[in-house]
């Protein structure tokens, strides 16, 4: 297959596969709130401010889902659209799809690297088959989310329904949260209907769990492989064991407070396991967060900072850094050297990984949060629920987030932006030329 002159020249180019992370999502951000600024996707009478605008696009092009103008009352069909693309780039990933449009060229090598570093893979050696896998899986869960999507709302008109259904589907599967429901509501109006719960919940965990753990299942399956790879099992096993333990500790905590308005346990625990299916970085709400205790704020915070899993549509620390954490606490405690989970041991490498990110994670919302404290006249508990949610990618609100100033909407751009990339991959970034050329030597520093 013959290339281009300008695909030559790209190619002959050593562009950092970080580079192009990073420049990429900030060039999706800068465009994609060009066109939200524009007003040919407002609706009549509406205005968005460059401000907005950038905050809009962010949050699409991040999959987070924190709104300052309501999607539905201030954007037409054409600016939802735009919104609709920036999803899809910033959740199955920019480097997903031009590995697709190179996939049988040259080019396509180079960029089967970005795509690694996109999706976070181990390796390279099956990308294009698990490439195939991610394009297939995509298609058949979003085509029977639209489906069980357009059943809710089949009181709508066919053309309402479809494009209703379309971009919950896609919103739901890339953990976007946006929605088309109007009034800042998200589905508080569908908080008992059990299809679109059921279609939602299923849309957000497999776009949660990762590409990686996708293809394994499909593999041990199809039976192409005996048995699950230890990642895919810390995976499932978090990511079951975090619902729920979400589910339970929100209908404890609200079943007299938000959830007393439900009279059967049946509804309580509906609403109980969507939020906390959704809490790990979707951000579709059934409830009003407003109204929320303490206690439950705190614990939906711990489930937006865990986040997703790796490979997935979804950002956080993820569900392997907790597991990981979790079992070297329990190793040293142990007197171990290295955590261990079904007969393996978990490499030192990865177990500094996840204490690195762990760390750097909570220092940049630590930041924030004090930042925002400064200028703003909302509680800490408000001003927590939205860092956390900026940096999970959540979008989950207390019903602030229109009423910040400028440089708080600002500040949530940033941390929108470091979390969709993780701290740990802008300090790589930053980093990555500059080597240490002095050996120090070793002392020891008394701990505890």
């Amino acid at each position: 297959m013959t290339i281009s002159s300008f695909e030559e020249n790209f190619l002959r180019k050593r562009i950092h596969p970080l580079n192009f992370l990073v420049w990429g999502l900030f060039l999706t951000m800068v465009i994609g709130s060009f066109f939200l600024w524009l007003p040919f996707t407002h609706k009549a009478g509406v205005e968005v401010s460059a401000v907005n605008a950038l905050f809009t696009a962010t949050s699409a092009s991040t999959v987070t889902g924190l709104v300052v103008m309501d999607t539905f009352e201030s954007y037409n069909f054409w600016g939802q659209l735009v919104i609709l693309i920036l999803i899809n780039l910033g959740g199955l990933g920019y480097m997903t799809i031009i590995t697709f449009s190179f996939l049988n060229s040259r080019i396509g090598l180079k960029y089967a690297v970005y795509m690694k570093e996109s999706l976070n893979l181990p390796s390279i050696g099956d990308i294009f088959q698990l490439a195939k896998k991610v394009f297939l899986t995509i298609i058949l869960f979003e085509f029977v989310g639209i489906l069980m999507l357009m059943w809710v709302f089949r009181d709508q008109s066919f053309l309402t329904a479809l494009w209703n259904g379309i971009f919950h589907a896609m919103s739901a599967f890339n953990n976007a949260g946006f929605d088309l429901m109007g009034g800042f509501r998200s589905f508080m109006d569908y908080s008992t209907n059990i299809i679109l719960n059921l279609a939602i919940m299923m849309l957000i965990f497999c776009g949660g769990i990762g590409f990686i753990v996708i293809s394994d299942v499909w593999g041990v399956v199809t039976r192409l492989k005996k048995r699950f790879s230890l990642h895919t099992k810390i995976v499932l096993t978090t990511s079951l064991f975090l619902i729920v333990f979400g589910a339970l500790g929100f209908y404890y905590l609200e079943s007299y407070g938000v959830l007393g308005g439900y009279h059967s346990t049946f509804e309580k625990g509906v609403v109980s396991t969507f939020q906390s299916v959704t809490s790990r970085t979707a951000g579709f709400a059934t409830i009003d967060f407003g109204q929320a205790s303490i206690a439950t704020i705190l614990l939906i915070c711990l489930l937006m900072f865990i986040g997703a899993s790796p490979g997935s549509t979804g950002a956080g620390i993820k569900t392997t850094t907790f597991a990981v954490i979790i079992l070297f606490i329990f190793a040293s405690l142990k007197n171990k050297d290295l955590p261990e989970a079904f007969g393996r041991k978990i490499a030192r490498e990865s177990v500094e990984k996840a204490l690195l990110l762990f760390i750097l994670s909570l220092v940049v919302v630590f930041l924030i949060i004090v930042f925002i404290s400064i200028i703003e006249p909302f509680s800490l508990s408000q001003i927590v629920f939205e860092a956390f949610s900026a940096f999970g990618t959540v979008g989950l609100s207390t019903g602030i987030t229109p009423h910040l100033t400028s440089a708080s909407k600002l500040a949530l751009v940033l941390l929108m932006f470091i979390g969709r990339l993780t701290p740990l991959t802008l300090v790589v970034w930053i980093s990555r030329n500059k080597k240490a050329n002095v050996e120090l030597l070793e002392e020891y520093v008394s701990i505890g």
